[in-house]
């Protein structure tokens, strides 16, 4: 045996031994050392259940608390606890409105316990609670105010701990491990996990876009009017135009005056499904659900593809945006094909920079039309796009003597791009006139709600707009409403209307494996990395502190809205680093980390967000 061989074998034992401890713990964290909530209610209004848990004298705080979003219509949901050995009281918040509701049955089953059926008859009513009665039907309640409560002291019986079953399923975890490993024991040559990983998340967005009900995702019922518009139409629509109505949002504006060109190809993606009588619903989300297909499907046969993929695996955020109506999936899509063009070798972008080809009319429309669909993104997108003009910039320096060839190549690309996405902008002015922004500031007067008319005033107006003004300052912002926090939290795992989240743990978790896996880039990079790779991932760290900044500032100055999706861009931007540094972190320890994340990702996406979304 070579001691090379000798040593991958070496590795290959450690990293599986390492993968199996995992298995083990993250089993016994999050499902044995956990109770499972079972409950059933029926309530007058969407709200949200909840269980406090606190032992002795201990008070009740969010930090020991969980629960689901519930409404009417469905009567059983389950979520997770905490361990049911650290529980003496129980407050129970069965609604947040003024009105009554039903608990059905509460029941919390823990392996190692007994499972404990809450009495609902010897409930205490403690705040807010005018009436409670116990019957056949469960415990009627009627509330007085929007925070009503009960308590209760549960009893907890241990069973008799049967080593051999606990023993044996954590054999079966290893066995599971042991037998995955073996049989994709090269997976980890070139790379070949990744469209192994992409095609599971692939499933699981299928899965989430199947069984989740319209609407149940932020802000989708507007993304679904503007998809629906372009089933039919292909110039945008008039402003003011009554059809249009239900697209607008809240805030009083409409995804179809945005200059975004997702809608257009996402609608006519929906009218080609037509003959084959689709699910209405599943037709207009079926567009992202094709747009990762395609990731999954370029990752299959490109190692550089894959390593751009690569950050895509390690946030269940990303898969979420990929299972409804959202552009967002669209924009990550072409920062991703950006991503590949500045990476692989014979790509249409390196053949626009390469000065001894004659000039590459092909390449050239290519890389114009990528670029130009990048400036119809929404502003989030747009350090791609820094990124890929950095690029050019670096071919014109390295290419001294023949810079005026560079510079009439990107000059024109640019034109084209900005002919292209002008193109998709003058035909807005083209059906609405030059008057069309104060159009759009009179539909925002009679379409908004109160607290979001640009005629209210300032002091009525919604809490979380214009913080600035309202005299708050940037650290108010970042302290006080936790932005950085809340930001990463909707960033790693939230769903629904951010109403469905992981325990606290789990965020932990996520924190510091990102913390580990992005220290080993830069370390990586940094130390083993040439001179251009280093100054790659110094311009990547800029960016994204900008965008990051960028957001911040939004937040402060505009509305507070601490939504890590604003920052996924940042992702494929990572994707660019690990290909152009590909040697730099192709070894066991970097694949280990990745797992990781993946395992932490597939259980906040499967057992918190398809487990408790609402259901079509």
């Amino acid at each position: 045996m070579s001691d090379k061989t000798g040593y991958a074998n070496s590795t290959l034992a450690w990293v599986t031994a390492a993968v199996c401890l995992l298995g083990c713990f993250y089993y016994f964290f999050f499902f044995y050392n956990r109770a499972l909530v079972e409950v059933e209610i029926e309530v007058e209004h969407k709200t949200r259940f909840k269980l406090y848990w606190a032992q002795n004298n201990e008070s009740f705080s969010e930090d020991h608390a969980s629960g689901v979003t519930v409404v009417p219509g469905r009567s059983s949901y389950t979520f997770f606890l905490t361990n049911l050995g650290g529980i003496d009281q129980l407050r129970i918040d069965p609604f947040q409105y003024q009105g009554s509701g039903t608990i059905k049955r509460l029941t919390l089953s823990q392996p190692g316990y007994e499972p404990v059926e809450i009495d609902l008859a010897e409930l205490s009513p403690r705040h807010e609670i005018g009436d409670s009665r116990a019957g056949p039907d469960g415990l009627k309640i009627g509330s007085t105010g929007k925070d009503p409560y009960l308590m209760t002291e549960p009893t907890t019986v241990k069973k008799p701990f049967n080593p051999l079953l606990e023993g044996s399923r954590y054999a079966a975890i290893c066995l599971i491990v042991l037998l995955v490993i073996a049989g994709c024991r090269n997976w980890s040559e070139e790379f070949a996990f990744v469209p192994v990983l992409l095609a599971v998340v692939l499933a699981l967005i299928v899965v989430m876009a199947s069984v989740s009900k319209r609407n149940a995702h932020p802000d989708e019922y507007v993304h679904l009017e503007a998809t629906s518009y372009y089933q039919e139409n292909w110039l945008p629509p008039v402003i003011d135009e009554s059809a249009i109505e239900r697209s607008y949002s809240a805030y009083g504006f409409s995804r179809l005056n945005n200059g975004e060109i997702y809608y257009l190809f996402a609608g006519k993606f929906t009218k080609l499904l037509e003959p084959l009588n689709v699910d209405r619903l599943f037709a207009l989300r079926s567009f992202n659900i094709l747009l990762f297909a395609l990731i999954f499907l370029y990752a299959a046969r490109s190692v550089e593809a894959r390593l751009v993929a690569l950050p895509l695996l390690i946030s269940p955020q990303v898969w979420y945006i990929f299972s409804y109506c959202v552009s967002d999936a669209f924009g990550l899509f072409l920062c991703f094909l950006a991503g590949c063009e500045l990476v692989r070798e014979n790509s249409f972008f390196n053949r626009v920079s390469d000065v001894q080809r004659a000039f590459p009319w092909p390449a050239i429309i290519l890389v114009s039309i990528l670029l130009g669909l990048l400036f119809l993104l929404k502003a989030t997108f747009y350090p791609f796009i820094i990124l890929i003009y950095v690029a050019f910039l670096w071919s014109w320096l390295k290419n001294w003597g023949d810079r005026w060839i560079i510079f009439t190549r990107v000059l024109v690309c640019s034109v084209i791009a900005l002919t292209i996405a002008g193109a998709r902008i003058g035909a807005d002015y083209y059906v609405n006139g030059l008057d069309r922004n104060e159009k759009l500031l009179m539909m925002q007067e009679k379409t908004a709600h109160y607290w979001y008319k640009p005629s209210t005033e300032l002091n009525k107006k919604h809490a979380s707009l214009y913080m600035k003004e309202r005299g708050s300052s940037l650290k108010d912002v970042i302290v006080i409403h936790k932005w950085f926090a809340k930001t990463f939290v909707t960033g790693v795992g939230k769903y629904g209307y951010f109403t469905i989240s992981g325990s606290d743990t789990y965020y932990r978790l996520m924190k510091w494996s990102m913390i580990i896996f992005l220290i080993f880039i830069c370390g990586a990079v940094a130390v083993k990395g040439n001179s251009e790779g280093r100054m790659l991932l110094l311009l990547v760290v800029g960016l994204s502190l900008g965008l990051i900044g960028a957001s911040l500032h939004q937040s402060w100055t505009i509305s507070l809205q601490p939504q890590g999706r604003y920052l996924l861009t940042i992702l494929p931007m990572i994707g660019v680093v690990l290909a152009r540094n590909r040697q730099m972190i192709d070894n066991s320890i970097f694949i280990l980390i990745v797992l990781h994340l993946f395992l932490l990702s597939f259980y906040s996406f499967v057992f918190v967000g398809i487990a408790a979304i609402p259901r079509a």
